[in-house]
């Protein structure tokens, strides 16, 4: 009740005040090469833009303004005026870089001469999401979230439609050049940092197989929910002199179940990950940067399908299904089975959902940073 009304009063702030703020402010010119990054999900950059920033510093002649905060953590006077220093510079502003739903920036009419590029934060089209599912934006909510979204990257071509459904904008919007933060994942430099990171905080895990579980989230930040956690924790207890868990909750997630039991961030774990089980995120793409192999675990997978649904057939997704937790400890324990789930399908489907995420993602992104509304 108290999410759904703290909602509703920042929906009829950025209705009812933003945009005015945004117009009195449109009296000045758009300023050449000025590029905002913001993020209302977290205090500091968010991993998905650490790839954007660096390429962005190598450009003197682009003048960047980093702008984020956390509206869960955050008190409302706090997310208002927040809010109303990004509409100042939204206006005068040639490029605005998000990656996550931004509410201030759909809650005008944007000047015709700035583009706002969404990153996204998650690769692939796996599960349903904005306006393909009923969980994700709130039916009191007017407007398009996703509104004034100039263009979106996308891992491959067949995301186009995906995306385009989700965020109600047009195809020609969505482009396959590849998704900006998984450059970090080809850099040596960011994969040994990681590890060393890592086994300095869990020394406990050296010689040991590494699992990563991070299942997907499931409802809404006020109101969220986990399965399979007592599985997993079960099958860690079995198998704790050969193989060490690490659980990663999402974020929204955590803060209504106990059960993370690592506060790295899931993407710097990936580089020290031996196997990856989760059960409907994401990041089972990253996973596949990596070649890690997959493990499946849906325990409530009937009911999934039933209530979100998929993009794609989820039985046809490589990796090994199971939904049992002794299949868990099975699984786990057949190295031979894990190591040949990396095979021809696996491979194909990675061609299929990440072609354009090749390392080079953000150059690409870059050339339409440059090519903004007003060159």
């Amino acid at each position: 009740m108290i999410f759904g009304i703290k909602q509703i009063i920042k929906m009829l702030f950025q209705q009812l005040i933003l945009p005015v703020v945004y117009n009195a402010c449109t009296a000045k010119p758009v300023i050449p090469g000025t590029v905002i990054l913001a993020d209302a999900h977290h205090d500091e950059i968010p991993f998905s833009m650490l790839a954007i920033k660096e390429e962005l510093s190598r450009h003197p002649e682009l003048q960047v303004t980093e702008m984020y905060w956390n509206n869960n953590e955050s008190s409302p006077v706090k997310i208002f005026r927040n809010m109303l220093s990004f509409m100042k510079k939204y206006a005068t502003t040639e490029t605005v870089i998000i990656c996550d739903n931004f509410l201030p920036a759909a809650s005008c009419k944007k000047r015709s001469e700035t583009q706002v590029i969404q990153l996204w934060h998650a690769c692939g089209a796996f599960k349903k999401f904005g306006y393909d599912t009923e969980e994700d934006i709130p039916s009191y909510y007017v407007g398009n979230v996703m509104a004034n979204c100039s263009l979106v990257t996308v891992s491959s071509d067949i995301c186009i439609k995906p995306f385009a459904s989700a965020m109600k904008l047009p195809e020609t919007s969505v482009l396959p050049v590849g998704v900006s933060r998984t450059d970090m994942y080809f850099n040596e430099t960011f994969n040994q940092k990681c590890r060393d990171n890592f086994f300095s905080q869990y020394p406990d895990a050296r010689n040991k197989k590494i699992v990563l579980w991070a299942p997907t989230f499931r409802g809404k930040p006020g109101v969220a929910s986990v399965y399979g956690l007592d599985d997993v924790l079960k099958a860690q207890e079995e198998l704790k002199d050969t193989h060490y868990f690490i659980i990663k909750l999402h974020p929204h997630t955590q803060v209504h179940t106990e059960g993370t039991n690592c506060d790295i961030p899931s993407e710097e774990l990936l580089p020290v990950a031996d196997i990856v089980i989760t059960d409907y995120s994401s990041i089972l793409f990253d996973a596949m940067i990596y070649q890690l192999p997959l493990v499946l675990f849906a325990p409530d997978l009937e009911e999934y399908l039933a209530s979100r649904g998929f993009y794609l057939d989820y039985r046809t997704l490589p990796g090994i299904h199971i939904q049992k937790e002794e299949q868990l400890v099975k699984v786990l324990s057949d190295e031979a089975r894990l190591n040949s789930s990396v095979n021809q399908k696996y491979h194909d489907f990675f061609q299929d959902y990440m072609a354009a995420c090749d390392g080079h993602a953000t150059r690409r992104i870059m050339n339409y940073v440059s090519k903004s509304p007003n060159k």
